[in-house]
């Protein structure tokens, strides 16, 4: 191969790999938007705010508004 190959292959290489990572992130971000707003609506807190204790108290919440 030319070096003009190599240097398009790793290119491509690293293309891919940023776009892999950006799928994951923007996912990521997406699924942290629904969860914090969900616990914000619960519990008047972010999901990332409070602790294992608060976590379950809203859960529970959750499952007494459901019935």
């Amino acid at each position: 191969m030319s070096e003009m190959q190599d240097a398009e292959n790793r290119f491509n290489i690293i293309m891919k790999i940023a776009a892999v990572a950006a799928v994951l992130l923007t996912g990521y971000y997406i699924w942290s938007f629904f969860v914090s707003s969900r616990y914000e609506a619960l519990c008047g807190a972010s999901y990332w705010e409070l602790d294992k204790k608060q976590v379950d108290a809203c859960v529970d919440r959750k499952k007494e508004l459901e019935k």
